[in-house]
């Protein structure tokens, strides 16, 4: 019976206004509260490894947070934070001991070992910009980068780490920014000294400072507890704040609903046609049985109206979770809007070029080496200027309607969707048999 109460993930929400642990722990809560299984083979580990196949491949996990919820961010800065923390790890150990370990819950034990401040200082949005002697956050120095060193890999040896293996090592150009005045020149030398300083320092502009391209909806507390210990140290553990509330949203949040979206196999104008297909053929059924109930014909005639119900309710039920029947068994789904785009870039080659130019950063410099599509560094996550937004706004709605299939590859996803599938083929029974039944006890009418 539980075939018949199934659902799939239940709808998480955004939260409004900036993301915190108190936040966070009502979607923790919603996990534990939905009994709806999510398949291992689409755990959240195996989609953030890559290893999760289309359409719930990582790549589809990010224009799912791109195009649909908006916050791209996220998931971006989380997958720089998971391959800092292994480069970091495999460090020299006389480069990281410049770094040490930053407590939250004790500053000043921290500040100890990088410096004497006071960690109550921080105040409003002018004193956390001040932390890191910044007046404007997107003046970068202007510097010739192109001989510039990469950050490289240097784990030493052959065999890669789980994260460095699925995710790629990227390379940074190192973009400093604009000079701080420090408290005092030893703490100026150590900063400057600290393993993967001026990498931080980009992040900070992209991701952390307010007014930032890709902004992270941080809470005040945790934006300004993590600028003040970035001030002192480039140790991962800078981050945890961060770390924390994303990984509680990406995992109770994003990821639940990314499955849910993935499990919808055709697009909006689809499914508005096989909802109406469906109701069709479930008039159709009544208008068979009235019609033979009215006739001189046996009554066993009006048996073949139930084959109408079936396929109309079947198809209506599962319409209504996103489904379609016909295109789970081709294993297809229809092509999204996004995945037209025949280059198959986030922006067009010239508008960001053009975007980045202004933030004095090089195109060149800021290429994805993920293996996904995914501009680390760049302008905000938007999309208003793409040049499949113009393509598919002069489809018409046939076209539309009737889009391109492309193959689904996931075992798992197939595996939920068959069971939606199921149920709907259940429900479509028990509601079908009752109708059978009560039509076909009555009298003839012999009107013809």
């Amino acid at each position: 019976m539980s075939i018949l109460f199934y659902k799939k993930p239940d709808y998480r929400p955004k939260n409004e206004g900036p993301l915190n642990l108190q936040s966070c722990q009502k979607y923790v809560e919603k996990t534990k509260e939905c009994k709806s299984e999510i398949p291992a083979d689409l755990s959240f580990e195996r989609i953030i490894s890559n290893k999760a196949l289309p359409p719930c491949s990582l790549q589809d996990f990010i224009d799912y947070l791109a195009y649909v919820t908006h916050d791209a961010e996220n998931l971006q800065f989380y997958l720089w934070l998971v391959d800092y923390h292994q480069r970091f790890r495999n460090a020299p150990p006389e480069e990281t001991a410049l770094s040490p370990m930053w407590n939250f819950d004790d500053p000043q034990s921290s500040q100890r070992h990088s410096g004497n401040s006071n960690y109550s200082a921080i105040g409003g949005s002018d004193k956390t910009l001040s932390i890191l002697g910044i007046k404007d956050f997107d003046a970068i120095e202007e510097e010739d980068i192109s001989n510039a060193s990469l950050i490289e890999d240097r784990s030493g040896g052959d065999q890669p780490s789980a994260y460095t293996a699925t995710l790629g090592t990227l390379k940074f150009s190192e973009i400093p920014l604009a000079e701080s005045k420090p408290p005092d020149g030893h703490q100026r030398r150590s900063n400057n000294a600290q393993p993967f300083r001026l990498e931080i320092n980009r992040v900070i502009t992209h991701y952390i400072a307010p007014g930032a391209p890709r902004e992270l909806n941080l809470s005040h507390k945790d934006r300004a507890a993590v600028l003040y210990a970035l001030r002192r140290t480039t140790h991962p553990s800078a981050f945890h704040p961060i770390k924390k509330v994303l990984d509680l949203t990406l995992r109770n949040q994003s990821h639940p609903n990314f499955v849910r979206w993935s499990i919808c196999n055709g697009n909006k104008p689809w499914t508005m046609f096989l909802r109406t297909f469906a109701i069709c053929n479930i008039v159709i059924g009544f208008a068979i049985a009235t019609l033979l109930t009215l006739s001189h014909a046996s009554r066993w005639y009006r048996i073949l109206a139930a084959l109408e119900w079936w396929f109309g309710i079947t198809n209506l039920i599962a319409a209504y979770q996103g489904l379609c029947v016909l295109l789970l068994r081709r294993h297809t789904r229809d092509v999204r809007p996004w995945e037209m785009n025949e280059q198959g870039r986030r922006y067009g080659a010239s508008d960001e070029e053009a975007a980045l130019r202004h933030s004095k950063v090089l195109y060149e410099e800021t290429k994805s080496r993920w293996p996904v599509k995914m501009e680390l560094f760049g302008p905000p996550n938007t999309w208003d200027k793409e040049t499949w937004m113009d393509r598919y706004g002069m489809r018409s709605i046939f076209k539309k309607t009737f889009e391109k299939e492309v193959p689904t590859q996931e075992q798992g996803l197939h595996l939920l969707q068959n069971r939606i599938v199921r149920q709907a083929e259940a429900w479509a029974l028990i509601i079908t048999i009752p109708l059978t039944i009560f039509f076909t006890a009555l009298p003839k009418g012999n009107l013809y």
